[in-house]
């Protein structure tokens, strides 16, 4: 178009000159006019000639540039101007299908744009992991959650074989499994870097080539479900051992009164004495259960008082140190300096340094010694109750907290222990906002500290 435009502003510009030559000639002979007029009038001419060609060329190629204007920004995602096309131009018809096609492809663009918006948003979002696949097992698209959660999963990894970025035979296998149009649904649980479980879900698409998306795979972590599930089935196994043995031996010294042994007075005194043990070791159980049970339904009313943290410490204390004694134990506390002072509630508190205390002393020999301290740990206050006891095994750590949970079951009983003691004051300290946290050595003793903010926010 434009070598055409050049060659009409070339021709019109020879004809305007020729014409102004002609006439000057024809002019000088018919007038008798000096034959210099020619040269002359085509001097005048050919700038008459010029400027009338610019002028000419200016107004087809201007609506020319403009359309290539409007294409351009249509191509870059603006919105396409108006361009003024007159009736008589030979542009005008192509040139208005062209403005409408620029607003079409506009307004496309701006769709596929808000829809690629919406998507990246839900995915962004997402808890659970999304992974793309072609048929050819490439990955096409993954998200955040799935990035956190597969070691070697990033945004690099895009266009890659799935096999080469995450190194893991059973995952392989189920990816190559739905990529050939099997099961859509598997448990996988992943050891580095630390043991997760993921319930992965499969959708097959039909692939549109060979980077079509062929597969839409979803990743569950369900890694804390499994451990609650756990948790559960361990509290149902232990509860109801730990009911069933004094309830047998209930049954059993009621059966031997039965039979006889209540017409001797000596024994069925002994027998009696015995079930009133384990009654009352059922009392304790199951006010324990209640207990724990009430603080987690977040029914319970939290008292909101000034404590005084010394004054707290010493409550404690004061409980057990007759116990200390008996056993032949130091219990000792240190200074706590008097303005040292939380909000939270008196009673709760003290019951879970109390059942810390009653911990210690349990599991601490004759002639052992129990330290309570306390001072100040940023915006709140450190408690630690420090023993020499037997200690706690490293791999037992993590789960001390659990109900029921025995590092010991049979010195456990033979102490008289219910095994939820720990797991209450776990409750009560969260409850306040803090954390509970313990370090032990085996034959060495055990500290357990309680990190308690000074303005609890109760749970």
């Amino acid at each position: 178009m434009r070598v055409t435009l050049q060659r009409i502003f070339a021709l019109a510009f020879l004809a305007a000159v020729c014409l102004a030559v002609g006439l000057g000639w024809a002019a000088s002979s018919w007038l008798g006019l000096p034959s210099l007029l020619a040269p002359l009038a085509a001097l005048v001419a050919i700038p008459l000639a010029w400027l009338a060609g610019l002028l000419l060329s200016r107004r087809v190629t201007r609506p020319l540039r403009e359309l290539a204007e409007v294409v351009h920004g249509a191509a870059q995602g603006q919105r396409p101007q108006r361009v003024e096309l007159e009736e008589w131009q030979e542009t005008a018809a192509p040139g208005q299908a062209l403005i409408q096609t620029a607003e079409r492809l506009h307004s496309t663009i701006a769709e596929i744009s808000a829809d690629r918006s919406r998507l990246q948003a839900v995915l962004a979002s997402m808890v659970e992991g999304v992974l793309v696949l072609d048929r050819q097992g490439r990955i096409l698209l993954m998200n955040e959650a799935l990035q956190r959660m597969l070691p070697g999963a990033n945004s690099s990894a895009i266009g890659r074989p799935f096999i080469e970025v995450i190194r893991h035979h059973p995952l392989n296998e189920f990816v190559g499994t739905v990529l050939e149009g099997g099961e859509g649904r598997r448990e996988v649980t992943l050891q580095a870097p630390e043991e997760r479980t993921f319930l992965m879900q499969a959708s097959i698409a039909k692939p549109d080539g060979e980077r079509g998306v062929a597969a839409v795979l979803v990743f569950h972590d369900i890694t804390e479900l499994k451990r609650l599930e756990r948790v559960r089935k361990d509290f149902v196994a232990n509860a109801s051992h730990e009911l069933k043995t004094p309830l047998t031996s209930i049954a059993g010294y009621v059966e031997a009164l039965v039979d006889g042994a209540k017409d001797d007075p000596e024994t069925c005194a002994q027998f009696l004495g015995i079930i009133q043990k384990h009654t009352e070791n059922l009392k304790v159980i199951l006010s324990d259960l209640l207990q724990l049970s009430t603080i987690e339904s977040g029914v319970y009313r939290w008292k909101r008082q000034e404590v005084a943290v010394a004054d707290l410490v010493e409550r404690a204390a004061r409980v057990l140190r007759p116990v200390a004694e008996q056993r032949r134990q130091r219990l000792t506390t240190r200074p706590v300096e008097p303005s040292l002072t939380i909000w939270g509630d008196l009673g709760r508190l003290t019951e879970a340094l109390i059942n810390l205390l009653d911990n210690a002393v349990k599991y601490t020999p004759e002639g052992g010694s129990i330290m309570v301290e306390a001072a100040a740990d940023g915006d709140g206050v450190r408690l630690d109750v420090t023993d020499t006891g037997i200690g706690i095994p490293p791999m037992e750590l993590p789960r001390v907290f659990e109900r029921f949970y025995r590092v010991d079951r049979a010195r456990s009983r033979e102490q008289g222990g219910t095994g939820l003691g720990l797991s209450i004051v776990k409750h009560i300290v969260e409850a306040h906002g803090g954390r509970v946290t313990v370090e032990s050595t085996v034959g060495r003793g055990s500290t357990f500290s309680l990190f308690l903010p000074a303005q609890p926010v109760f749970s």
